[in-house]
């Protein structure tokens, strides 16, 4: 019996680890795509806003269709049969083709304008179906690793601590990328891919699930139809509850560490620094050393007092990143940085409740109908947090373009390309290498002929008073694109001595773009609001739907597996 007791542990101590370090690559690889992927196309595809449109609605449709597909790909996991469980081939496999589209969308530049957005379009579809088969088999095999609410604690919040390290490491490196982002995204994609299969690779081989739970899977006769996962979804009125909480809590936790938080650094503070890896630090150290004492506050206070604490230190630092500059309190990196502290800290213990809440239907499905169905319930995860993205991916876009940051940046864009162009093509290893690029300006004319005829297409399809207005508009067209050239021939070139070749600084140039809205304060309050008062309406909606709907405490878990160890034991 103690010996039994003795390699049960041992066991459980091994999955949590090999289970657990899975997850660094799998959020790495997340990260570059949910966070950094319209990051790269808005800085290094100069598109125009129709373009730039089209994508973020196939980036929106794909999270959606994303979405609906994940109960269906958790059907097909509970049908799976083989040596290895249901929920290990499909985690590898999905591994493996998700590194191999996102070294192909990063790497491939031979595409430009609407030829790039239909390669996106493929390439990103792709990329939602291979990520999908990993994402619901990797998180639906975290129920089967234990039932005992203490152990499933540690893995759970051992298993998050890891995803955030992941996350964590991801969004410090490419956050350095500015200034130089064609090359780093390209390489970056590839270290990230190989992460991904590397740390997956290490949860297939080292988690050992219980051979008797896979072998009453594969004997089961019937398999789960499609009528069955709604009717699972259906009936678990608990599941229904604590989703439409994580779909409230994703969108609402995910704007301050979007897109619009890089472009608020970079409008406010600097563009090409580091600040936006020191703002990655914050919520990487803040968020992991909360969730890592999770199990400790959870044996101490309950998941409801958790909730209230947590919101309070959120809603405490949204308010102050809200008004920083606007009051005496100046905006920097260091107040920013101060006050997102508070936010990612109290999102972590939020997060960490929802899951462990999730988890916990399992159990309640299990109580009511003596069917567990983790496949089918842990797809409401990812389902809600795709079709969450997908509302984000709304507002995002929405922001950029209205608060006029999106066509203020497409002059950064133009920058970005011409970087990458001439330290690939005219460096000689002498001053004959500026010396060519400065000469060949003219042929990169081509650029900015194009972003001015697109200009004046659009002044085209507009209808003015006068024609006067209409030949000042022209002007201004034409005023712009002339501002942008002179920038362009702002920037510095720095011979390195080991190597003998330039590079080119396009870093004063891109601030002097920013710079120029130094006093707009209506495009900084719209940019601000979409990462301060859009998450303070979400985040509350979120902890209301926990507090008037979700039942499942501390105590009626206790007594759901009692009665189902009871049953069993009948």
């Amino acid at each position: 019996m103690e010996n039994n007791i003795v390699n049960e542990e041992k066991i459980f101590n091994r999955n949590k680890w090999c289970y657990s370090l899975g997850g660094i690559g799998r959020d790495m690889t997340y990260t570059l795509m949910a966070t950094f992927l319209m990051v790269y196309i808005q800085y290094t595809m100069n598109l125009t806003i129709a373009q730039f449109s089209t994508i973020s609605l196939l980036l929106v449709l794909g999270r959606v269709w994303d979405a609906i597909n994940d109960p269906i790909m958790g059907a097909i996991i509970e049908n799976t049969k083989s040596r290895w469980g249901k929920f290990k081939p499909w985690i590898i496999i999905g591994a493996v083709l998700t590194a191999i589209v996102i070294v192909i969308l990063f790497n491939v530049r031979t595409f430009t304008g609407w030829n790039f957005v239909i390669f996106f379009a493929v390439s990103y579809f792709i990329w939602e179906i291979t990520f999908t088969m990993n994402d619901i088999s990797y998180w639906s095999m975290l129920a089967s690793l234990s039932t005992d609410a203490k152990k499933r604690n540690k893995i759970t919040t051992l298993a998050v601590v890891f995803a955030g390290v992941g996350a964590f490491a991801a969004n410090a490196i490419i956050a350095l990328a500015s200034g130089d982002m064609v090359r780093f995204y390209g390489g970056v994609s590839i270290g990230i891919a190989f992460a991904l299969v590397a740390c997956q690779t290490l949860t297939v081989l080292g988690v050992k699930e219980d051979e008797k739970t896979i072998a009453e899977n594969n004997a089961k006769e019937e398999n789960v139809s499609f009528k069955d996962m709604i009717l699972t979804i259906k009936n678990n009125d608990q599941l229904l509850w604590v989703t439409l909480a994580m779909f409230l809590y994703n969108i609402g936790s995910s704007l301050l560490g979007s897109t619009l938080a890089y472009n608020m650094i970079y409008l406010e503070i600097n563009y090409g620094g580091i600040e936006g890896t020191l703002l990655v630090l914050c919520l990487g150290v803040s968020s992991i050393m909360l969730q890592s004492f999770y199990a400790s506050l959870a044996n101490k206070f309950k998941r409801s007092k958790l909730l209230i604490y947590s919101l309070s230190l959120t809603l405490a630092g949204y308010l102050m990143l809200l008004l920083l500059g606007f009051t005496f309190i100046p905006i920097n990196i260091i107040t920013i940085c101060i006050f997102a502290i508070f936010v990612f800290s109290g999102q972590a213990i939020f997060y960490m409740v929802l899951t462990v809440n999730l988890t916990n239907t399992i159990e309640y499905n299990e109580y009511k109908t003596g069917e567990r169905r983790e496949g089918v319930i842990f797809s409401l995860r990812p389902f809600m947090a795709k079709f969450a993205s997908a509302v984000t991916q709304l507002i995002i876009t929405g922001i950029l373009i209205f608060s006029g940051i999106y066509a203020l940046t497409e002059n950064v864009s133009i920058l970005e390309t011409q970087k990458n162009d001439f330290e690939s093509k005219y460096i000689h290893g002498t001053l004959a290498g500026q010396a060519e690029y400065l000469d060949n300006l003219g042929k990169h004319q081509v650029i900015f002929d194009q972003e001015l005829q697109e200009k004046l297409n659009e002044i085209e399809g507009k209808e003015f008073a006068s024609e006067l207005e209409k030949q000042q508009a022209i002007l201004e067209a034409n005023q712009e694109i002339d501002d942008l050239y002179n920038i362009l021939e702002d920037s510095t070139f720095t011979l390195n001595p080991e190597t003998g070749l330039y590079t080119m600084d396009i870093t004063p140039s891109a601030n002097k773009i920013f710079k120029s809205q130094a006093d707009n304060n209506l495009m900084k309050f719209i940019l601000r609001g979409g990462i301060t008062i859009v998450p303070i309406l979400f985040l509350c909606s979120a902890f209301l739907v926990l507090k008037k709907k979700y039942k499942i405490d501390e105590e009626m878990y206790e007594h759901m597996m009692a009665e189902i160890n009871k049953k069993k034991q009948e």
